[in-house]
């Protein structure tokens, strides 16, 4: 992806893979997979060149780790991407202390915040095998914000403490600037949510106790991280409410024992078909690929007779809810996406903020919100004359709305939002997200994601399955060149409902590293042929819940 913009090449074949997600994989010798390294490096198409170096990583030699490392200092193709895939499998296959020293060397030498990601993946090992004062002293020490966020996001990943070391002198010597807080910040939540389980250890809470007095108002923290601290705050303690000022949660501690807590809602809290949420910063993630054009079940209406319009609600009742739905409008998966958006958008206060992306087989936003807007009657008005307005192209015969399913594509538009629209790499780290991005984002899809953004035409290497609809399952013949997707595309089939922690992909590894300086609570609505397994797999990676369009709740 460059700046999210791209040129589309709609050929008579597509190219689907099925290796994007696997459970396990054995490791295969080493000049075997040095053999696949080299011809998959021969290639154009990104989704090869993780195979082949990940090939490599899988051997566990020390050849490898060379290999890898000279392709994280310099790769002209897919440098931040290349550089966050080797992370991963620098962390997932050389795990053993005799890889230290190279790690060392490896963050002295890369030591951006581009490079966070290596630097979590590397000390999390480290730590895993006893070695937690390393990270400790660079949590403590660390000349540069992101180092120390990456430390205390390692040491969250493991299970062997360091917390109160790491937190307490963050929080004594809090940075002044506003993107240098939210990293610290969302390293030390998702840390604290990690390890919640320790919340009566005396070590976690004194890391803890420190972490809520960031809240004090002399600190002055960004509502954005309030929100993210409430948020979890309220779990970690089963607090009655997400309280923003830092006297309820130290009052919570100091009892002990926190009783059952009340339900505080109201009629008018902000949701999403059905799933009801809070925040300032709202994201909707709409699906737009051509399957949401088809009808939607018998289960997703209401049973009994269909009525038409309703009376307009007066003025002072303009919040809508699920009962407002038109449906003898609603015929299709995309009809009810919209239908359901303008009622969310309708719970809206008016000093909250919302963007809308959609993903087909490109992404990108509404021209109405190409950042977070305020949600004002005018802006909400935008927005949904902007969604009235698309309509379905006849192509080829059949109804299609934008393409593809490409859902990593719509999430990282949907991650690097900022004011004005979306940032380039790396966003996961960069001051616009972080200060002025979404805090909860809703996720809406019908189906596996079978694209991405690295699409790129190349020769046909007579490998996968070639796919004239990807959607629809409809084969092609093959022909001498092919698009190809890249390594984010595709889901493993699995049988049995396995838990979201059993489940890994390129997919889920990205969405995870987007999240991790961020804390966004993600949502996710399927309908249709959506994975639920999927589905479940993202909503837990922002501590979210997952609604299936006709299913009971």
């Amino acid at each position: 992806m460059h700046g999210f913009r791209r040129i589309v090449a709609y050929l008579p074949a597509l190219l689907m893979t099925t290796t994007a997600c696997v459970l396990a994989q054995g490791a295969p010798g080493y000049s075997e997979a040095r053999a696949r390294y080299t011809e998959c490096m021969s290639r154009l198409p990104f989704r090869f060149h993780v195979e082949g170096r990940e090939k490599l990583a899988e051997t566990r030699e020390a050849a490898a780790l060379e290999q890898l490392a000279k392709d994280y200092a310099k790769s002209d193709d897919y440098p931040e991407h290349t550089r966050y895939t080797i992370a991963h499998m620098i962390g997932q296959h050389f795990k053993d202390e005799e890889w230290f020293p190279r790690f060392a060397k490896l963050r002295s030498k890369f030591n951006k915040p581009v490079d966070s990601w290596l630097w979590v993946m590397t000390l999390r090992n480290e730590v895993d095998k006893g070695r937690e004062e390393f990270a400790v002293e660079i949590a403590q020490n660390g000349k540069k914000a992101h180092m120390r966020a990456a430390a205390i996001t390692a040491l969250g990943m493991s299970s062997r403490g360091g917390l109160k070391r790491a937190i307490v002198p963050n929080c004594i010597e809090f940075p002044r600037k506003d993107a240098d807080r939210m990293l610290l910040v969302g390293a030390m939540t998702g840390a604290l949510w990690r390890n919640k389980g320790r919340v009566n250890d005396d070590d976690y809470r004194e890391g803890l106790k420190a972490y809520i007095s960031l809240l004090d108002k002399k600190v002055k923290l960004p509502q954005l991280a309030k929100v993210q601290m409430a948020r979890h705050l309220q779990e970690i303690l089963n607090g009655p409410a997400k309280f923003t000022d830092p006297e309820p949660w130290l009052e919570l501690l100091e009892r002990g024992e926190v009783k059952k807590p009340k339900d505080y809602g109201t009629s008018a809290k902000p949701r999403f078909f059905g799933i009801e949420t809070e925040g300032e910063r709202f994201c909707y993630v709409l699906d737009m690929s051509d399957s949401m054009l088809r009808e939607i079940s018998p289960s997703a209406r209401p049973k009994g007779p269909i009525t038409g319009p309703k009376k307009k609600k007066s003025k002072k009742s303009m919040v809508l809810d699920e009962s407002d739905l038109p449906w003898h409008t609603i015929r299709t998966r995309w009809d009810l996406a919209r239908e359901q958006l303008r009622i969310s958008l309708s719970r809206l206060d008016s000093d909250k903020y919302f963007s809308i992306v959609w993903f087909g087989t490109d992404a990108g936003t509404l021209d109405a919100t190409k950042g977070l807007v305020k949600a004002s009657k005018g802006n909400i008005k935008k927005a949904m004359a902007e969604l009235d307005d698309i309509e379905a192209q006849f192509r080829e015969g059949r109804d299609r709305l934008r393409g593809e399913t490409s859902l990593h594509f719509g999430m990282s538009v949907a991650y690097s939002l900022g004011k004005k629209g979306p940032q380039g790499e790396p966003f996961y780290v960069d001051a616009k997200p972080l200060t002025e991005g979404c805090d909860t984002v809703f996720l809406l899809s019908d189906g596996i994601p079978n694209w991405d953004g690295f699409d790129v035409l190349d020769k046909d290497y007579g490998e996968g399955n070639v796919m004239k609809d990807l959607e629809a399952g409809v084969a092609a013949q093959r022909t001498p060149q092919l698009n190809y997707h890249g390594p984010y595309a595709g889901f493993p089939n699995v049988t049995g409902r396995p838990s979201p922690g059993q489940i890994d992909c390129w997919l889920i590894r990205d969405i995870r590293r987007m999240n991790a300086f961020r804390r966004v609570r993600l949502h996710c609505v399927g309908l249709g042929e959506a994975n639920e397994t999927l589905l479940e797999s993202l909503a837990a990676i922002g501590n979210g819940q997952v609604f299936i369009v006709g299913r009971k709740k």
